[in-house]
């Protein structure tokens, strides 16, 4: 049986590469999913080669320093604890000049990092590296190190190791294209659910917008507090979609609604591993905000600890995932609202003074509803003109007691709370004119005889938010969760509602 040159040198043959190429593009080909793309397609090229090491080395975004992204080999764990500068040892310097480069015996070479090679146990014998390049524009190096059945590599390996390289760049540049298209239809699909106004005309409001105005060109930290209901993250929103980042990501965060262990995991991701159920790399708001806008939702609820990180992260724009040691750089615009006064739970300890101080730059109050009955109406319009739509209605008017009772009422649920009454009463009506029996708290037991007589027993605002508390929790047959999302606020506020009202369970 003959036996092929290349062979009986310990060497791959053509056909062995080629198969081994065709393996590797059906890997680039499988998935759009990165991350485990990355690291299969590194232990291929490990097998491929029969070498001792294999590393993808990316620059990280902003900076000069380079991390190993994916390893492959008996160091793989201890070689990702190393960070190059650009231009410095062999993937940094092809990363840097973006030239292939081949050095069949690099024990004495001074361009090799003889200190990371020896530190994880595995000596520089012979090195190969191509550049990577994505659209032109490096973006790290391919490295393979040391051949097992050969003294050292050779031009047939680097010539190789380019073809793999321009597999790997396509596969980057079509994942990235990938997860921009789905950014950009998830933006899509919130712009078109989101109203095309913030509706009010009283001088508050007014005063609101000319602020707006003024802000939304800039990156200035905007801190927007009111009562819940009041349109919080509606303005967010606004401010977002008439600012200079309108086609980023818009990513939102309830402070309030996600538990302290989880928290930070939320902030600023995690690595796989990183703790008991991290099966997978998750990246974080902050990460997945860049360039965007990160609305950071009841910001008074955040933990101590979760303050301080988030204070560096606003300030540096830098942070790490939980497990890594990777330093992440990004480019956010921090929109925060509460319903909480930050002064006073800083005055009690409860919130961190810098913090405060960083993310009230701008602060922009939305009043509650009942301060500004002169857009009621034209609020009530707005909603009826929504849910004529919607479900196909033609509800063109409001009977005379059903709007004394709308104009005289103190809504303690604001503009949420008049949004969902329209809605169901558009709902309700089998005909084109609003009537008080279409409005719940009008037809609730014992207020038949008050409706008839007039407001004179009007109730206060407590009794109808206990009310309201009551009837939500009934709603959601006692699960106080439930009745949370149904009220549209948090758990947290809920709970302190229920102790305030004194409401038993």
């Amino acid at each position: 049986m003959n036996v092929h040159p290349r062979k009986k040198m310990g060497l791959p043959t053509q056909s062995e590469r080629y198969r081994k190429l065709i393996e590797i593009s059906k890997i680039v080909n499988s998935t759009l999913e990165i991350d485990s793309l990355l690291d299969l397609v590194i232990e291929t090229i490990l097998s491929a080669f029969e070498a001792e090491g294999c590393s993808l080395v990316l620059r990280q975004p902003g900076t000069d320093e380079l991390y190993f992204r994916s390893t492959a080999g008996p160091a793989k764990e201890k070689i990702k604890k190393f960070r190059l500068k650009l231009g410095e040892g062999v993937a940094g310097k092809v990363a840097l000049d973006g030239k292939p480069l081949l050095i069949a015996d690099a024990r004495s070479d001074g361009r090799v990092r003889h200190d990371i090679s020896n530190d994880v146990g595995v000596p520089a014998r012979s090195i190969v590296c191509t550049p990577l390049s994505v659209d032109g524009k490096l973006v790290g190096s391919i490295e393979v190190i040391n051949p097992r059945s050969r003294a050292g590599f050779d031009g047939d390996d680097l010539e190789f190791l380019c073809a793999v390289s321009d597999s790997i760049a396509l596969a980057v540049r079509n994942a990235r294209l990938f997860t921009q298209v789905i950014s950009e239809k998830e933006t899509l699909s919130r712009l078109l659910k989101l109203q095309p106004t913030i509706v009010g005309n009283s001088e508050t409001m007014k005063n609101i917008f000319s602020l707006v105005n003024r802000i939304v060109k800039t990156d200035v930290t905007v801190l927007i507090t009111g009562e819940t209901g009041t349109g919080k993250n509606l303005l967010a929103r606004f401010i977002h979609e008439t600012s200079h980042r309108q086609h980023q990501l818009f990513v939102e965060v309830n402070c309030a609604a996600i538990p302290d262990t989880l928290i930070e995991s939320e902030l600023f991701g995690h690595e796989k591993g990183a703790f008991t159920g991290a099966s997978y790399l998750r990246k974080g708001k902050f990460e997945l905000a860049d360039n965007g806008t990160l609305c950071l939702d009841e910001i008074g609820d955040l933990t101590p600890r979760a303050q301080a990180k988030l204070l560096r992260a606003i300030e540096e724009q830098r942070f790490e995932r939980i497990g890594s040691n990777t330093t992440l750089t990004t480019d956010v615009r921090i929109l925060v609202t509460t319903n909480r006064d930050l002064s006073q739970c800083v005055r009690e300890g409860q919130f961190r003074d810098d913090l405060y101080y960083r993310l009230n730059q701008i602060q922009l109050h939305l009043p509650p509803l009942r301060t500004r009955r002169e857009d009621i109406m034209q609020l009530i319009e707005h909603y009826l003109d929504k849910y004529n739509q919607e479900f196909e209605k033609s509800v063109k008017a409001i009977s005379t007691p059903a709007k004394n009772f709308l104009l005289d009422y103190d809504w303690p649920g604001n503009v949420r709370e008049l949004k969902n009454m329209i809605k169901r009463a558009v709902l309700l009506c089998d005909d084109d004119e609003i009537k008080c029996e279409h409005l719940p708290l009008l037809t609730r037991p014992g207020r038949e005889k008050e409706t008839v007589a007039g407001p004179e027993k009007f109730p206060s605002l407590d009794e109808l938010e206990k009310l309201h508390i009551i009837s939500a929790l009934q709603r959601a047959e006692g699960m106080k969760k439930k009745a949370a999302e149904l009220l549209g606020i948090s758990r947290s506020t809920l709970d302190r509602k229920i102790e305030v009202h004194k409401i038993a369970l």
